[in-house]
């Protein structure tokens, strides 16, 4: 399935956007069943390149949660030493300032997490204000 990850979270995070609460409640929960049996690199990969583009709120809030949910799984000094590590800063940065309530505070969780590391700390100092942080 670790091949097919891309295409499988672009397709249910179209469904949270275009279909009816229940729907998008099973989409919610198969995205966090794919997210817990795939490597974590390659769903972390899928959820920053398919569900931060979106203007919808819910994808933003279940992209937010899921993200989250990686990286307690994966923990911040282990993502420290991994390529993405700019882009992770960058996105908990941007999700901790959404329009969202729910999506702003998974990010502002994520914020929380990664300040506990020194580069990530760095990281977030560049790609935030300090009014922000």
């Amino acid at each position: 399935m670790d091949s097919e990850v891309d295409e499988v979270a672009r397709v249910l995070l179209q469904m949270v956007r275009n279909s009816p609460e229940f729907v998008q409640k099973a989409a919610t929960q198969t995205l966090g069943l794919m997210v817990a049996n795939v490597a974590p690199a390659r769903a972390m990969a899928a959820l920053m390149d398919s569900g931060l583009r979106s203007c919808h709120i819910q994808v933003r809030k279940c992209v937010a949660e899921l993200l989250l949910s990686l990286m307690q799984r994966i923990g911040v000094t282990r993502l420290a030493g991994t390529p993405r590590a700019e882009r992770l800063a960058h996105v908990a940065g941007k999700l901790a300032q959404d329009c969202n309530k729910d999506t702003r505070h998974y990010g502002q969780e994520m914020v929380k997490m990664l300040l506990n590391d020194e580069k990530f700390k760095r990281l977030l100092e560049q790609s935030l204000s300090t009014h922000d942080l």
